[in-house]
């Protein structure tokens, strides 16, 4: 790893800002409505109660309060209009942190409507197999189960996102996972799936058979491509910018955010064509 001078340090962190904000923007976010369409369901179940609800809920709360360690931080803040240089800052109008925050959000919500299809179909493919395996309330746990594929998915994403700072920019691990950590899902994922145990006990011991292990697995397959996909991530940027017109100051800062956004997307996509 070179040896990076503050200034430049501090430019390609920035940079790495935008990639862990743009990718986690899409994935976290989706994976979070996702969740609460699961929850839902999982409320409708029998054994929603005593402590299979109280974990359910731990799972919510850890969203929550990953949301508000984002909003609120002391260090390392990503969404504090005021720690943004001058060039950046005069893009918005009189807006608060937790409007730009929501706008970030919003990206996410992009997503999920773009890949709702692909989020039924693997819903159903988890309803076939749980269906055969007999397993009771098969619609609504099938859905449960769609939420903890969609936040180890945002957690998979994040990694990616982190490897793509440490190697395209050349900057240390450990730093970037310090300053970037806080957009992890890691922990959500994991009380979500003890959640998900206590509601439908044996779940993680359900052998499917082998075409309904093909189909779940094609259906995670063609969901993880949708969403890393640079198509997704720019096109649910593009959706949200346009969409959210009264953050700008004008409307020709979301015009001209639009436009930098199609260059952005046309030069990575002449990047993995060459």
């Amino acid at each position: 790893m070179p040896q990076l001078t503050y200034s430049e340090t501090a430019r390609r962190m920035a940079s790495s800002a935008a990639v862990v904000k743009l990718i986690c923007g899409v994935a976290n976010n989706a994976a979070w409505m996702v969740v609460l369409d699961a929850h839902d369901h999982a409320k409708k179940c029998r054994g929603y109660r005593h402590g299979v609800k109280h974990q359910f809920k731990a799972a919510i709360q850890a969203l929550k309060d990953y949301e508000r360690r984002l909003l609120y931080a002391e260090e390392n803040r990503m969404f504090h209009l005021a720690d943004m240089s001058e060039k950046v800052r005069k893009k918005y109008g009189d807006i608060s942190d937790r409007e730009y925050y929501d706008f970030w959000a919003s990206m996410g919500g992009a997503a999920y409507g773009r890949t709702r299809p692909l989020l039924t179909s693997l819903w159903n493919k988890y309803r076939l197999s749980l269906l055969r395996e007999r397993v009771p309330e098969a619609e609504h746990v099938a859905w449960v189960m769609v939420g903890m594929a969609a936040l180890e998915l945002a957690v998979a994403m994040y990694g990616r996102a982190i490897d793509e700072c440490v190697n395209g920019y050349q900057l240390p691990r450990r730093m970037v996972e310090h300053v970037f950590g806080q957009f992890s899902l890691a922990h959500v994922s994991a009380l979500w799936r003890k959640a998900l145990l206590s509601l439908c006990p044996g779940t993680e011991s359900i052998k499917p058979t082998p075409l309904d292990e093909r189909n779940i697995e094609m259906g995670l397959e063609q969901l993880t491509e949708a969403w890393i996909n640079p198509s997704l991530l720019y096109s649910s940027t593009m959706d949200t910018v346009e969409e959210f017109g009264e953050i700008f100051r004008t409307k020709g800062e979301q015009r001209k955010s639009m436009r930098e956004i199609a260059e952005v997307e046309a030069e990575t996509m002449r990047e993995l064509q060459s």
